[in-house]
């Protein structure tokens, strides 16, 4: 009996060969249903596992209840690959699916595509359908190239009604009809979903108004970026790379975005409420009279999302549309969390005007909305951004622009995190340039304003732009309202721990770190070199700790605005502030007698013109004078000494380039060694042991 089992098995083989003979192709998928024409085939009468190969013209549909198996080998397909079931496709060789249907794939449960070979897909979605429509997407493998030929409002890569996973694998999208609008690389639609991508390589590239790369639609669907490399183009007004409201998590990979976008006018229709129609009867501001609305700007990002979290990876960004930015954490208590990774951001778009508000066809009633580009930044009134680790070099050239800018509270680094610094490594390090100019912002009244500019208004009824000429600036001179450049800027309290910051800005009205409150600074290594403030705060600038240079070559190098005798306490660190400028200072209240110094070493310079305020009071005695000898300093070391602990010290501090060695300056100092206001000295050379610190030495 076992001998002639044996031949029977053997008989079958044989035939089965046999007739594989026949079709070479599927010599390699013996136990697979073969696929050789359109038609329908049904899974539960032929089996779950088939083979598409050769060429195929028509629509081919697979019925199954259970997830079936799909091997495209060499395969041309010109019609839709439909499966009412789930399906896992495998790639062997090369294949495409093209059609001029709304999908070249539909499943209606999850599909898997894996295997090694390629698939290029090309179909015309409509409204919210995608070239590959599914319920759920994981890529395993292969290499896939999607192409969105539809120039439909809405059309997608991928519309997926479940989640997106990527563990291996390629995936090209491709949405780039110069006439379409809102267009998408993915498209999640589904309440609680997610894109979660831990390996292989994705790419979308989309253009058209308001398209995006990634679509996050409803507001707890999330993305995570755990590895692989996401490449994003995005190449349309108001377009986004990833866009959400939920959140964002990056722990590993790497990101890249390409943003060359403008600001646009948002439609009226998908406007916040606020926007309304007014009615033009006269061109003395407008190129034409009719009807106009009012509307909000829309710029493009990188990255748009609810949340976002970063604690590890790559980010690289830039970003050269009109007010183009890089990532935002954009609810309305959103929170922007940087642990860690490596940041290279740069915007370099121009400032964009929007009017507001218009009374009547002479008057604004409101003041122009100026979007400037950033790199980093939230929106939310409620909103927080921590960075407490990571390397970050974030870049912003156009009019306006800011580098990391929080609409409320920022912290940067960890509390009671040590920074000095000789260390090897800080934790976060953070480098900020700007090089954009000042840029006005226009007011409401007609009278004794000039005109500054265009902006864009929209007709209602054809949806087309037109020019509102000679918009007017608010005010002259200092008076005029205006924003400037800036390195980092928060609306809220600003509190720095730890790390070290870096700024630098070259234009008029460039700032270094800004804060609307008060600004806190307990330790870290702040450098700053700028054309304006290097450091500001409006209601009050506290610093406990850490090492500051602060040098401004047109402005006050330290400047708080809060009032009172507690303007600016020093409690302690190492602080260098210095000003070439006449009549500005290195440190700088607005109160009489605002600042108070209770430890620390502190050495000011400025100009001794102007009516600048450089009282001091505070438990430290303190050196002030408007009339030292410039030439006494210029290109030697400034000496403090003093006893601390029964111990003398001696602090070396090199003094910087001075405008005019011949003038007068305004000079502050003091170290915790004093107990009562001596008169600094001065050395050639310094002794004792450099703290590795714009040549700071302590002996």
């Amino acid at each position: 009996m076992s001998g002639t089992r044996m031949i029977v098995t053997f008989l079958f083989g044989a035939g089965l060969c046999l007739a594989q003979a026949e079709r070479p192709e599927l010599a390699a998928f013996p136990f697979k249903v073969p696929v050789e024409s359109a038609g329908t085939y049904t899974a539960s009468a032929i089996g779950t596992d088939f083979v598409l190969t050769g060429t195929i013209t028509g629509d081919i549909t697979i019925q199954a209840d259970e997830t079936c198996r799909i091997t495209l080998s060499d395969a041309t397909v010109d019609g839709v690959l439909g499966v009412s079931g789930g399906a896992q496709l495998w790639l062997v060789g090369k294949n495409t699916i093209s059609t001029t249907n709304t999908s070249a794939i539909a499943v209606a449960g999850t599909l898997t595509v894996g295997g090694t070979g390629t698939l290029a897909a090309t179909a015309y979605p409509t409204a919210k359908t995608g070239v590959i429509g599914t319920k759920g997407f994981v890529l395993a493998g292969g290499e896939t190239t999607l192409t969105v030929a539809s120039t439909e409002k809405n059309a997608c890569g991928i519309y997926d009604a479940g989640d997106y996973t990527q563990f291996a694998g390629t995936l090209t999208i491709t949405a780039t009809a110069t006439t379409a609008e809102k267009q998408n690389g993915i498209f999640l639609p589904k309440k609680d979903s997610a894109c979660t991508i831990s390996g292989g390589r994705l790419s979308v590239t989309v253009t058209g108004e308001k398209s995006v790369c990634v679509n996050l639609d409803k507001e707890t669907a999330t993305m995570t970026l755990a590895g692989g490399a996401v490449e994003l183009t995005v190449a349309g007004d108001g377009a986004k790379g990833i866009k959400g409201d939920g959140t964002f998590t990056m722990s590993d990979g790497i990101l890249n975005a390409s943003v060359s976008g403008d600001t646009m006018i948002e439609p009226y229709a998908d406007g916040n409420g606020s926007n309304y129609v007014v009615s033009v009867t006269s061109t003395t501001y407008f190129s034409r009279s009719g009807t106009y609305i009012v509307q909000d700007t829309s710029p493009a990002y990188a990255v748009k999302c609810g949340n976002i979290a970063i604690s590890g990876g790559t980010v690289r960004v830039n970003a050269t549309g009109v007010a183009a930015r890089g990532l935002c954490a954009d609810g309305p208590s959103g929170t922007f969390e940087i642990s860690g990774g490596l940041f290279d951001v740069t915007c370099n778009g121009a400032s964009s005007d929007t009017i507001l508000g218009i009374l009547d066809e002479t008057a604004l009633t409101t003041a122009i909305d100026k979007a400037t580009a950033s790199g980093l930044r939230t929106s939310g009134t409620n909103s927080v951004m921590a960075i407490t680790g990571g390397i970050l070099n974030i870049t912003a050239n156009g009019a306006g622009g800011k580098c990391i800018v929080c609409k409320n509270e920022l912290v940067i680094g960890r509390d009671g995190q040590p920074t000095l610094p000789t260390d090897t490594a800080f934790h976060p390090d953070i480098q900020t340039s700007t090089y954009g100019t000042r840029t006005y912002v226009a007011k409401a009244k007609q009278s004794s304003y000039k005109s500054i500019g265009t902006a864009r208004i929209a007709d209602l009824s054809s949806g087309t732009y037109y020019t509102a000429a000679g918009y007017i600036q608010n005010g002259s001179g200092e008076n005029a309202d205006y924003t400037n450049p800036k390195c980092i800027k928060a609306e809220g309290n600003l509190t720095m721990h730890g790390g070290r910051i870096r700024g630098f800005s070259q234009a008029e009205g460039g700032e270094g770190f800004e804060s609307k409150r008060i600004l806190t600074i307990n330790g870290g290594l702040f450098e700053a070199t700028c054309y304006d403030d290097c450091i500001n705060a409006a209601a009050g600038l506290v610093i406990n700790g850490g090492h500051l240079y602060c040098g401004s070559t047109n402005n006050d190098a330290i400047d708080s605005n809060g009032s009172g005798t507690s303007s600016i306490v020093i409690n302690g660190g190492v602080i260098l502030a210095f000003t070439a400028k006449t009549p500005e200072i290195g440190i700088d209240t607005d109160a009489s007698n605002g600042l108070k110094i209770n430890g620390g070493t502190v050495v000011a310079f400025g100009s001794a013109a102007g009516n600048m305020v450089i009282g001091s009071s505070g438990s430290l005695a303190t050196y002030k004078t408007t009339n030292a000898n410039a030439s006494t300093y210029a290109g030697k070391y400034l000496t403090l000494s003093g006893t601390v602990n029964g111990a003398s010290r001696t602090v070396y501090v090199k003094v910087p380039s001075i405008s005019s060695t011949s003038a007068s300056i305004s000079l502050i100092c003091t170290t915790d060694g004093w107990t009562t206001s001596k008169t600094p000295g001065t050395a050639t050379s310094p002794s004792g042991t450099p703290i590795g610190f714009h040549g700071v030495y302590f002996k």
